[in-house]
């Protein structure tokens, strides 16, 4: 836990000013309504509707936490951006594969992503954690899968099945 030093002071009936480590405030109002703005830029306006019941606007800037960011550059690998998923992301051995609308995704550590374009995929097929995926130009993917949940991974291959149409739904 760290310190926080809170202070407010009552400047005149209806308004008071409250100094913190980080920021600062002066509140106008009373009891059915007040207005905060605050050294952040933000104000919030707040209405006593009913005893315990209120309603709280606010508008202005929020200044977002920055944290650090770890950045290791690939070297020279290219990554394939992926679009909204149609089967969740499974993880394989050394890496990941995904699907999104455009196709397959097979990302491995220290090569380059492979996208398996779904019209070129001919079949999907799961054996244990063994992932068999076949392409319309005879390439054929063994991935191993190092998931926790049979039933996903099933799951996933279903999905893939009926994006790529291999399967009557």
């Amino acid at each position: 836990m760290g310190l926080r030093i809170n202070k407010s002071f009552k400047i005149s009936p209806g308004a008071r000013l409250r100094v913190g480590n980080k920021s600062s405030s002066l509140s106008v109002g009373g009891k059915a309504g007040r207005v905060t703005f605050n050294s952040r830029g933000r104000r919030m306006t707040t209405v006593r509707l009913a005893p315990g019941v209120s309603y709280s606007s606010s508008k202005g800037t929020r200044q977002k936490r920055k944290r650090a960011v770890i950045y290791t550059p690939a070297s020279s690998t290219s990554r394939a951006p992926l679009g909204a998923l149609i089967a969740p992301r499974r993880n394989i051995t050394d890496g990941w594969v995904a699907a999104d609308q455009r196709g397959v995704v097979v990302h491995r550590s220290e090569l380059d992503d492979v996208r398996i374009p779904l019209v070129q995929l001919v079949s999907a097929e799961l054996d244990g954690k063994e992932l068999t995926l076949k392409t319309s130009d005879a390439t054929t993917y063994r991935l191993r899968l190092t998931t926790f949940s049979a039933a996903r991974d099933l799951r996933f291959v279903e999905s893939l099945a009926r994006a790529a149409r291999l399967t009557q739904s």
